[in-house]
């Protein structure tokens, strides 16, 4: 079963990211041992494995709850890199982002929004 749920997960992280998080895999793994593949095996593995939400509605719920948590703008570009990757639209990120307005309130929109307009300008260069 762990072979399989770490195949998952590199494909699911493919999929999304493509090197992007592989070499991340790699730096998480210098941090702490086994930290990597915990992510992959769990995170990618197991839950973005799951079959009733798509690869774009699970990037949605996750560019939500990245934007609510607030501070953490390196996991944000990086889910906002995967949901373009897995479909969404540029103009459906800025969505996101001004949708959880009311909920979260303007200092971690404005960080969300700013965050979304850089990794729109990487994904230019």
């Amino acid at each position: 079963m762990t072979k399989l749920r770490h195949e998952n997960g590199l494909k699911n992280i493919a999929q999304l990211y493509g090197e992007l998080v592989a070499n991340g895999l790699k730096e998480n793994a210098k941090l702490a041992t086994k930290f990597d593949e915990y992510i992959c095996d769990f995170a990618y593995g197991d839950i973005y494995s799951r079959n009733s939400l798509s690869l774009q509605q699970k990037q949605l719920v996750t560019i939500s709850s990245l934007i609510t948590q607030g501070c953490v703008q390196d996991e944000l570009r990086m889910h906002m890199h995967g949901g373009l990757n897995a479909g969404l639209t540029e103009e459906q990120i800025l969505d996101i982002c001004v949708h959880c307005l009311p909920y979260v309130g303007f200092p971690r929109v404005t960080n969300a929004l700013k965050t979304a307009h850089d990794v729109f300008k990487e994904r230019k260069k």
